[in-house]
């Protein structure tokens, strides 16, 4: 597996233009995120021994841990941009890739980020999209090039602005008439994940048990439950363990700590903290405040 320090430039990321005739990419996995982008000419993208045809204006994010390459076709040429990039790079506060998925839920590129069986091979940009993006990485590998102070700073600004007009792309297209019937399957199969939290929300649950139950990856889970709930799945369990908390401090006389287990919590301590934290106020408080009204 390929890391980022295998490039030896000693930064947090990476920049190249190629050309698939010159340069034949071999199957492999790296532990980073890589985007492609072909600026001209066709090739094929093999994903999980899986070949694709891409051409111009097709844009791929390789997340971690999928095997894939880039290979000519006979007679043909392609011009490939590649850009990869650690979680760091976006965010000095993130250590890992899990970590950065809290960085606006990541869902600029969510879409992308699925199982190493549902990777979507490419996405196509058209009319003012790929203009923009050809403009994007044009600059970025010029500042690459030439590492002129403050490059660092100007390619990060550069990557967020490329990860914008990528996820306003692709929320367009999941939202277009072309896509309702994936819509609202994908609708349907997050309804069914909250009727199942709903019924065992004092279970040990996680976004990664949930998605497997589901057949969906932990991170297109992720995706998908935030898009249709406005709320990640750790927030919307939460405010599921504390409404069902609230109901039995006023219609029982049952303990805290009891209350506490049967609400999904394994701490007091840390259910009183999330509780005061949601309601304003302890749930001892919250139980005399309600009996006395």
């Amino acid at each position: 597996m390929f890391t980022i320090d295998d490039n030896r430039n000693g930064l947090p990321f990476f920049v190249a233009k190629y050309d698939v005739i010159t340069q034949y990419k071999a199957l492999h996995e790296h532990d980073f995120i890589q985007i492609n982008y072909v600026y001209s000419g066709r090739a094929i993208h093999v994903v999980n021994n899986k070949e694709y045809e891409i051409f111009k204006g097709d844009i791929f994010i390789i997340p971690p841990q999928v095997s894939h390459s880039i290979i000519k076709i006979e007679d043909e040429s392609a011009i490939i941009y590649e850009f990869e990039f650690t979680a760091d790079f976006i965010n000095q506060n993130f250590r890992d890739m899990s970590e950065a998925d809290v960085f606006v839920d990541f869902a600029y590129i969510k879409p992308f980020l699925v199982s190493q069986e549902l990777v979507k091979p490419r996405f196509n940009l058209v009319g003012n999209a790929r203009t923009s993006v050809e403009s994007i990485l044009n600059e970025v590998y010029t500042e690459y090039t030439h590492r002129n102070p403050g490059f660092e700073l100007l390619i990060k600004a550069q990557l967020l602005r490329l990860l914008v007009i990528v996820g306003r792309e692709f929320s367009q297209y999941i939202n277009s008439s072309k896509s309702e019937r994936t819509y609202k399957s994908q609708k349907d199969c997050v309804m069914n994940a909250i009727s199942y939290i709903e019924s065992n929300y004092f279970e040990n649950l996680t976004a990664d048990t949930v998605a497997k139950k589901f057949m969906l990856s932990p991170s297109y889970f992720s995706y998908l439950f935030k898009y249709f709930t406005s709320k990640t799945f750790t927030e919307y369990l939460t405010m599921l363990r504390i409404s069902k908390a609230l109901e039995l401090l006023v219609n029982t006389d049952k303990k805290i700590l009891t209350i506490c287990y049967e609400v999904g919590f394994n701490n007091v301590n840390h259910f009183n903290r999330i509780f005061k934290r949601e309601m304003g106020m302890s749930p001892n408080v919250y139980r005399s405040k309600k009996r006395q009204e």
